[in-house]
């Protein structure tokens, strides 16, 4: 048996001090008598004692009243008997897995009583405090950004996530930012406290729930990086454009040096200076390599993951989409991720110019019949090339043919399935995912163009593909196989992480911030790979376009705050697996008094 407030107890002292006043306080009880004088021949028989302790202990009263007050101690004291381990989270930790959580230490503010290394090595140890006294407690889990594949939200043990090493802990890249993230789990539990692992504490305008406790060391950057590299060609000239900016407290100067093939080809001494911003054009003797390495030398700062940058030839594309009906904002997102796809809307039964679109997507409406170019039919109303509209509904599946043209790209980081409306599929169309009995997408050709046909809406009901990176992706590899073809000559272009594509004999880089993603692919059907321009050689820029490098601020540390608000969240916890046992102590607490009243009478 356990008792959920301990405290009480102390209330036991009572239980002595009523023995110790029965036995010594007097007593007396008025006695009707007859005469006086045999009260007075009574006294003067001898002196009347006091009645003994043995006599006073076998009174009934005192034992009752002894027994009411053990009984009433007892329940204050809220004992319980243990049924179940705890089931329930007893905490929220959201873990900031972003770039800047990559940076080294900066002296001063918390971090002085941090251990030395990146931002998160402080962080961890931070949060390790805060919850090595929950010993195997569950506890939610929430990561920003997760990493590909994985579940930005798990529940687990303190155990568990203690022992994971760097795990939860290593940054990625990710355009989320965590404090969003924070608030939204802090405002739908507010019964709980929720807790932010993160490098720098926000100045917010608006309040932060009450229930948030920030776990944040702080520091400055003491960072230089690259910015921003692209190559041009003006008046028969190749440039280079480089930008790159440093912090006041990075160490510097430093050089920037270009490479090819092991070969350097460009250097420029002193290129930057501490707490400067540069952006300088430099010459070029021919148009540059499509291996291109951009890279700031000098002495090493808190953030040396973005000190190169990787400048690739990329094949030209323009293409352009015309959507009719009523398109999903998702799509609409999905299809402006592109940099080189021109997107315009018509509605439904407008006529379409051939000459103007290279690729055709209708909406929850009938294709055009006199469209014979690559089209999309999402949602298709009425029977469109094998694919026909059923009765019903139908549970959808996640499951991909392993030799459709679409396939590598599904495999992107499956999303949930739910319901789907039923259709079917005839001879002549090739199911691309999904099943015979719940088809999803389905490919085809007609009058020598590709068709798709996508028969799963993007709502919250059906799926949450549209929130995940492989759903751009997707349709950034379908324009390409849907509408092969040059639109314009090749050129070059830099690319931020997410846009890595590893080709044959390629792999990513090992290092922060370089993650497997989106980025242009090797188009189809088409006859100009003679210089290699699609081999799609795209090493991926580290943080290029980003100032996760450069940020600096002041720390939090709400450790015990949220030390005692967990402590509190977990005793809640605890009391919702025990059978508590005081309301019967009550019951017998409050039997004894009115016994007593009875025999008293």
């Amino acid at each position: 048996m356990d008792f959920l407030s301990p405290w009480s107890l102390a209330g036991w002292v009572l239980v002595p001090a009523i023995f110790l006043w029965g036995l010594l306080a007097p007593r007396g009880r008025p006695v009707t008598v007859g005469s006086l004088m045999l009260w007075r021949r009574a006294l003067g028989a001898g002196p009347a004692g006091k009645p003994s302790a043995k006599v006073r202990l076998r009174d009934p009263l005192l034992w009752l009243d002894a027994a009411a007050a053990f009984l009433l101690v007892a329940a204050c004291a809220q004992p319980a008997l243990r049924t179940t381990a705890p089931d329930q989270p007893v905490a929220t930790l959201v873990v900031d897995r972003t770039a800047s959580m990559a940076m080294e230490s900066a002296s001063g503010g918390l971090s002085r009583t941090s251990p030395s290394g990146p931002r998160y090595r402080q962080v961890e140890a931070m949060a390790e405090r805060v919850l090595d006294p929950l010993g195997d407690a569950p506890i939610r889990l929430v990561s920003v950004p997760a990493a590909a594949g994985d579940g930005l939200t798990e529940e687990t043990t303190v155990g568990d996530l203690l022992g994971r090493g760097e795990v939860p802990w290593k940054p990625l890249l990710a355009d989320r930012d965590p404090w969003p993230v924070a608030i939204a789990e802090a405002a739908s539990r507010p019964d709980w406290p929720v807790l932010l692992a993160t490098d720098i504490a926000r100045a917010e305008a608006a309040p932060a729930p009450a229930n948030l406790y920030v776990l944040a060391p702080g520091g400055r950057s003491g960072n230089a990086g690259l910015t921003r590299v692209a190559a041009r060609i003006e008046g028969g000239r190749w440039w280079l454009l480089v930008s790159a900016k440093a912090s006041a407290e990075a160490p510097g100067p430093y050089t920037l040096e270009c490479h090819s093939g092991g070969q350097a080809i460009l250097r420029d001494a002193d290129f930057l200076a501490p707490g400067q911003t540069v952006e300088r054009t430099l010459p070029m003797t021919g148009p540059p390599p499509r291996d291109l390495t951009v890279s700031l030398v000098g002495p090493p700062d808190g953030f040396p993951a973005d000190d190169a940058a990787y400048l690739v030839l990329v094949p030209g594309r323009q293409i352009r989409v015309r959507l009719i009906g009523a398109p999903d904002p998702a799509l609409r997102r999905a299809l402006a991720s592109r940099p080189d796809t021109e997107v315009k809307e018509s509605p439904a039964g407008a006529s379409v110019p051939a000459g103007e679109t290279d690729l055709l997507i209708a909406c929850a409406t009938a294709l055009p019949a006199d469209w014979t170019g690559p089209a999309v039919a999402f949602l298709p109303p009425e029977p469109i090339g094998p694919v026909t509209p059923a009765e019903g509904e139908a549970a959808g599946e996640w499951r991909i043919a392993p030799d459709g043209p679409l396939a590598d790209v599904l495999r992107r980081e499956p999303p949930r399935i739910g319901s789907v409306r039923r259709y079917t599929a005839a001879q002549g169309g090739q199911l691309l995912l999904g099943t015979a009995d719940a088809p999803l997408i389905v490919a085809w050709e007609s009058q020598g163009s590709r068709r798709l046909a996508i028969l799963f809406g993007f709502d919250e009901r059906t799926t949450d593909w549209p929130r995940r990176w492989g759903f751009p992706l997707f349709w950034s590899h379908a324009m390409d196989w849907l509408a092969p073809g040059d639109r314009r000559p090749a050129a070059y272009a830099t690319y931020r992480p997410l846009e890595f594509v590893p080709t044959a004999g390629q792999a990513a880089p090992n290092a922060v911030g370089f993650q497997v993603a989106a980025g242009p692919s090797r188009a189809s059907g088409s006859s100009d790979d003679s210089d290699g321009a699609r081999e799609g050689r795209t090493f991926g820029v580290s943080f290029i376009g980003t100032d996760e490098g450069f940020q600096a601020g002041a720390g939090r540390d709400d450790s015990a705050a949220a030390t005692e608000a967990i402590r509190r969240a977990a005793e809640s916890a605890r009391r919702a697996s025990f059978y508590e046992v005081w309301p019967f102590l009550a019951a017998a607490a409050l039997l004894a008094l009115l016994i007593r009243v009875r025999v008293a009478r």
